[in-house]
């Protein structure tokens, strides 16, 4: 059995501690009322008689060294977890707790009365993880309120679901977010962050920003819904062109349409610059939810130019119109698939994901899981690569 210790943390308004565990002020009224969990055990069979799909969700609390467990309902109060790199390994199990991101101070910025504008509470970073390494954060769910409608620039007050600081070698495994600013950032000194098994949401900005063009790995995800993929993207702050690699893998990502500065507008799998780290991609779904708003043509042709390796993606346009030029022409390892088919493979691949990954914790509104509709080997059923699985089949429209 893995060891449970409790660490000192150090943390805005800390939680109190209990024994092994640590729990959010008020965690007596847990479950709160607007947030539906839904957790599994660690053990949960996947699709009776399906074999094929391997399931390693919230596999670090049976892996790691050790586990600290975090509990209850944070509301609004952002949960700090920071402890000396130490080269052990480290679960933090947050499986039942809940977090709020909120980056506005008012539910519809505007230019005269933008997101720093107002009474409503804010928590910009909820979850933060400080110079620890090897640390796997475990589950749980971050409920977003970061304003949908309005333009992107009054909006744009930063803010990040998670954030890793002086934090290598860290995992993400099991985390449902919604309607964040980014979801997920790797800050400085947070090298080989993986992300995996994780349902991600409505994103105004970044699902990953990677602004440090840091080695990465993004598998087995579901983003559905947000203005720009991964931003590996440093402002032409870094000029020289980086040797660093963005893996992914059996992921299906939707990107889509928000207001940005005055027009309608999409970004693009990468958000990307000539210096930028280049990709392998493999067995993952890119749709585009285009609603006849513009896109970044550049972010585009990067996105294709800097692949390395790759194989059996689909590209779907969900549009009935054509295919925008900007989008260029992505390489033969990507099935492009447009319309009325791109549509229904959207759903189906997306329905699969959910039916292959039930642990996760639900946001209302959440589509249940079915483990026994779970199809191994095709889209959304793409687990972490093993030695001994066959190479999965290559798809035919």
């Amino acid at each position: 059995m893995p060891m449970i210790l409790d660490y000192e943390l150090a943390g805005a308004a800390m939680p109190r501690r209990s024994g092994a565990r640590v729990e959010a002020p008020g965690s007596a009224l847990l479950p709160l009322v607007g947030f539906l969990i839904a957790i599994a055990p660690i053990g949960l069979a996947i699709g009776q008689g399906n074999t094929g799909y391997y399931d390693d969700t919230h596999e670090p609390l049976v892996n790691e060294v050790a586990i600290e467990v975090v509990d209850g309902a944070f509301g609004y109060e952002p949960y700090l977890y920071s402890r000396p790199a130490d080269g052990e390994r480290l679960a933090l199990d947050i499986r039942n707790a809940t977090f709020v991101v909120a980056n506005s101070q008012n539910a519809n910025p505007t230019a005269g009365f933008d997101c720093d504008s107002g009474s409503l509470p804010v928590n910009r970073y909820p979850l933060k993880v400080y110079d620890p390494d090897f640390t796997s954060v475990v589950g749980g769910i971050i409920h977003g309120e970061v304003p949908q409608e309005s333009d992107w620039k009054p909006t744009y007050c930063n803010s990040a679901a998670v954030i890793f600081k002086r934090a290598p070698s860290s995992t993400v495994d099991g985390l449902r977010i919604t309607s964040s600013w980014d979801a997920l950032r790797a800050g400085p000194g947070s090298s080989g962050l993986t992300i995996k098994n994780s349902w991600i949401s409505n994103v105004r900005d970044d699902a990953v920003e990677n602004d440090d063009f840091l080695s990465m790995t993004f598998e087995d995800n579901l983003v559905d819904g947000a203005f720009q993929g991964i931003s590996i993207h440093s402002g032409g702050d870094i000029t020289t062109s980086s040797r660093e690699t963005i893996h992914l893998d059996g992921n299906v990502i939707r990107i889509r349409e928000y207001l940005y500065k005055g027009g309608q507008r999409y970004g693009a799998l990468f958000k990307n610059e000539t210096t930028s780290p280049s990709s392998v991609i493999h067995n993952t779904v890119v749709a585009v939810d285009y609603r006849g708003g513009d896109t970044f043509g550049s972010y585009w042709e990067r996105t294709w130019s800097k692949i390395d390796s790759c194989s059996n993606n689909l590209f779907l346009w969900l549009s009935d119109e054509p295919i925008s030029s900007a989008i260029a022409t992505p390489p033969a390892c990507f099935t492009v698939l447009k319309g009325e088919q791109a549509r229904s493979e959207w759903a189906r691949a997306k329905q699969n994901w959910i039916d292959c990954h039930p642990k996760l914790a639900r946001a209302p509104g959440d589509p249940a899981s079915n483990p026994d509709q779970c199809v191994s080997g095709t889209f959304g059923g793409y687990s972490k690569p093993h030695s001994s699985r066959p190479l999965p089949p290559v798809f035919v429209p």
